[in-house]
């Protein structure tokens, strides 16, 4: 049923400005390209080398994405209905938790392809598994203790943001299990591990300070990019939100949970709270940020339906959740739900037709807009305008100037399209990129000295 709905999404052009940065990041490091020293971007490493993979294997596909997107949400509803049975949290055995967590997954046409959040939501899944089981039995085993940290950590060297989970856990540790103190070092060393591995790579390859400079520190000092507002998103999930709010009032009332299924709930629900953090947190507010909550939701929801004593209102509600989804996917897409209005979905969801004249073109945007990026080739290491910025608009300093300069000797883009209108002050500083690029059009050099 998962693949019959996404279907006719794969051969609609749904290429986002996120997706067209990693479809850009996959290419550049198939070609050889190093991650954070020849392309400056905040994505996560391991993402990175998924990427990478993918594009050496299928070149720049779109359609290759969302078909490993729909196999990896496939084994995550596997996992999440395997964990949520396997450590009885319903007073039934039922399949729905699987169920409606593929409906969630597939709730927004942007939740479609591979991003990080929806790769580092497999570990994050494999993580929540073992914290239910050290609710359930006080981990009767020190490695499943340190498997906790060392899956979040693998989760977070995808998708940064999602670091906060390991917080998450500690705080149900401390509220909900009789954790010793040993057994707390062990999460955090595991939580940390991750990441020392990764430094240490880095670090060996002369590329510790890049790896710093792109992967860290824009959590704590980047820029946010707001495709889609607040009220867009609030629109766009109030049928989901809507059923959380029954769902918690539903289980509030509820007097038929014993101590260990009320304490699941009261753990999931920190979750929940830790995984709106992580939303809070990301470089971007769209639609498929939101997939983080998919578990929480998903446990709650089914709690919903479980306990309604009318099975026929249960099936009604049911159906109404699944036909918003429907409106909500097909409406969004093909325009005919009034969801796309209020979304100013123009900077978020790229045009197959954008910017033609640079077609298979080695290229430079100097700013956030990725749609010119659509059929041509990056070029230079400065993907990620925001990281980039601070080079490129203090000329002043001998080490930008430096830097900018190799960046242009090692991968000469044929057009710069500068948004900023920064490159003039650099010219002035560069000698041969004053030679090299003229003005063709407003914002818009051409090389001519091929």
């Amino acid at each position: 049923m998962l693949l019959a709905f996404r279907v006719p999404f794969f051969v609609e052009d749904t290429l986002t400005a996120p997706g067209l940065n990693y479809l850009l990041i996959g290419e550049k490091l198939a070609d050889g390209e190093r991650l954070y020293s020849e392309v400056w971007d905040n994505i996560g490493p391991l993402a990175a080398v998924v990427y990478g993979i993918i594009d050496f294997l299928f070149g720049r596909s779109q359609l290759a994405y969302q078909l490993i997107s729909w196999f990896l949400v496939f084994f995550q509803v596997f996992i999440f209905n395997r964990l949520l049975l396997t450590h009885k949290a319903y007073n039934e055995n039922t399949y729905l938790p699987g169920l409606i967590y593929a409906l969630l997954m597939s709730f927004f046409w942007d939740f479609f392809t591979l991003t990080p959040l929806l790769m580092s939501m497999t570990f994050v899944l494999l993580a929540l598994y073992n914290i239910f089981s050290h609710i359930e039995f006080r981990a009767k085993r020190d490695e499943m203790i340190l498997n906790i940290g060392l899956y979040l950590g693998l989760a977070y060297l995808f998708y940064l943001p999602t670091f906060i989970l390991g917080l998450g856990t500690l705080v149900i540790f401390l509220f909900f299990t009789g954790t010793v103190t040993r057994r707390y070092l062990m999460v955090i060393y595991g939580f940390i591990l991750p990441f020392i591995l990764a430094f240490l790579y880095f670090l060996l390859t002369g590329r510790s300070q890049e790896f710093i400079y792109n992967f860290v520190q824009p959590l704590f000092f980047g820029h946010r990019n707001w495709y889609v507002s607040y009220g867009a998103i609030l629109l766009i999930f109030s049928v989901p939100l809507f059923l959380l709010v029954m769902s918690l009032i539903k289980m509030g009332s509820s007097g038929r949970f014993n101590n260990y299924q009320a304490r699941l709930n009261q753990a999931m629900f920190v979750w929940l709270f830790f995984s709106l953090i992580v939303i809070f947190l990301g470089e971007i507010n769209a639609p498929n940020t939101y997939i983080i909550m998919v578990p929480a939701l998903s446990f709650y929801f089914t709690h919903y339906f479980l306990l309604m004593r009318r099975k026929w209102l249960a099936e009604l509600v049911f159906l109404a959740f699944f036909v918003s989804l429907i409106m909500v996917n097909y409406g969004g897409v093909y325009d005919f739900f009034h969801v796309v209005k209020p979304s100013n979905f123009e900077d978020y969801r790229i045009p197959k037709d954008s910017y033609q004249q640079y077609a298979n073109k080695k290229i430079l945007v100097l700013g956030e807009d990725m749609h010119a990026y659509r059929h041509a080739r990056a070029a230079t290491p400065f993907l990620d305008w925001d990281i980039s910025k601070s080079v490129f608009q203090n000329p002043g300093y001998y080490d930008n100037l430096s830097v900018i300069l190799q960046g242009f000797e090692n991968d000469p883009p044929e057009v710069i399209i500068d948004e900023k209108e920064v490159l003039p002050a650099i010219q002035e500083k560069i000698v041969s990129l004053r030679l090299n690029y003229k003005l063709v059009s407003p914002g818009v050099y051409q090389r001519v000295n091929n």
